[in-house]
């Protein structure tokens, strides 16, 4: 026993070196006058094939029980739903996650909005809600690039007008992050796979880009369970670490789910070329947007850049091909999201050409649920908004306000724990 002991100890001081070379640190990048990256990637570990969360997604382009789907068949988009999802035909598995987060009091309640406006005495930026929409910063969000560094990312993808937004990220050896409609991977998945095998990182944009503080928990679950399980099929069974909401609709209910169920951080934008406007609205041209980006480009370097631009026609393509070598010229570093951060692209890969494993990250202030079972009546919960009592849901933003100040007491507290218990024997 007392090897044993010294044994455990040699290996928990070893840990703690580690994270003190490593520390955990937020992914948002705040303003100073010196950039300074992430630290490192933390702890992690690996999933073995029979652990709860590893059930979450099962890769259909390898074996299902029909036998074996190919990407881009008729068999494969027949098993993703055609528009809206329906909440009741999900994988048990997302059901069982979503009941437990419930449960352990992770998903605030907060009251459905209208396309992101909420009902009377509903106060979208106070601490309980902090709608997106209305510009709150929630806790994690990625808004503003670290100093001097300008994040390439393009929304509503895969379209006809992708290619041409691919063969020259390419040639110019851009890396860039897509936020992928599932439904839009669904119709083009050969170029989703392009802009996989070009290296490029591929992200979530929903199923269906649905306004999501509109959406039932479970609604939500499913809008972000088929298009992480999509996107894992096109990229050899990645899953997707990073999400943007459609028109950047989210609140403390969405983020909960997309943290605590999917693993994913929300990323914004401080700047939007309202390139999606092209052909609709008089005063967004090619001129205006060429002119808005040359102002923010030529502009100050602190905070970086995070530009809201999309492949959704071959204006909106356009328009960054020709601002590119003005980024260039102005000395920007340029990357894509998770590269800001020195953070992995997926969940289970660090990259595109990296070994795929069952990967998981530690975060600062991230809370684990366990998967492996679910109450009857956090189950019948999850069909609703109202998830968790007020004060189910105080309690949580107060134990995650806890979390955030004290991490590293509780990352030291989480490794020496092991020798209490040895101690006992």
């Amino acid at each position: 026993m007392a090897s044993r002991f010294f044994t455990t100890l040699t290996l928990l001081l070893a840990s703690a070196a580690s994270l003190s070379a490593h520390p955990l640190s937020s992914q948002r990048s705040e303003p100073s006058s010196e950039h300074k990256e992430a630290g490192g990637l933390g702890q992690r570990w690996y999933h073995t094939d029979d652990h709860p969360a590893v059930k979450l997604f099962r890769r259909q382009n390898v074996q299902t029980a029909n036998g074996t789907v190919a990407v881009g068949s008729d068999a494969w988009v027949k098993s993703y739903p055609a528009g809206n999802p329906d909440v009741t035909k999900m994988p048990q598995e997302w059901i069982d996650a979503l009941a437990k987060a419930v449960s352990a009091g992770l998903i605030p309640n907060i009251t459905l909005s209208n396309q992101g406006n909420y009902p009377k005495g509903t106060d979208p930026m106070s601490t309980e809600v902090c709608s997106s929409t209305d510009q709150c910063r929630g806790d994690g969000d990625i808004w503003d690039a670290p100093d001097g560094m300008l994040g390439v990312s393009f929304d509503d993808g895969p379209t006809e007008h992708s290619p041409k937004l691919y063969d020259f990220l390419k040639a110019q050896n851009v890396k860039a992050t897509h936020f992928f409609i599932g439904e839009q991977i669904l119709g083009f998945s050969s170029y989703a796979q392009t802009a996989f095998q070009n290296g490029d990182d591929l992200a979530v944009h929903t199923w269906t880009h649905r306004y999501m503080t509109g959406l039932t928990n479970a609604e939500a679950v499913a809008e972000f369970g088929y298009t992480m399980q999509i996107i894992s099929d096109v990229t050899g069974g990645r899953i997707p670490k990073f999400w943007r909401p459609p028109y950047g609709d989210s609140d403390n209910r969405i983020r909960a789910i997309a943290k605590h169920i999917f693993g994913l951080t929300q990323v914004d934008w401080n700047q939007d070329t309202n390139d999606w406007q092209l052909g609709e609205t008089a005063s967004v041209t090619p001129a205006s947007i060429a002119a808005d980006l040359k102002k923010w480009i030529t502009g100050p370097k602190s905070p970086g850049l995070i530009i809201l631009e999309h492949e959704l026609s071959d204006g909106s393509v356009q328009a960054f091909i020709d601002a590119y070598p003005l980024m260039k010229s102005n000395g920007w570093d340029i990357r894509n999201i998770p590269d800001l951060f020195n953070q992995p692209w997926y969940s289970n890969s660090l990259n595109d050409n990296s070994t795929v494993s069952q990967l998981d990250i530690v975060s600062a202030g991230s809370e684990s649920i366990n998967l492996s079972s679910t109450s009857s009546a956090a189950a019948a919960a999850t069909q609703t908004s109202g998830s968790t009592s007020s004060s189910a849901a105080a309690d949580n933003t107060a134990k995650k306000n806890s979390a955030t100040q004290s991490t590293a007491a509780k990352s030291w507290s989480a490794l020496l724990a092991p020798l209490v218990v040895l101690a006992a024997f």
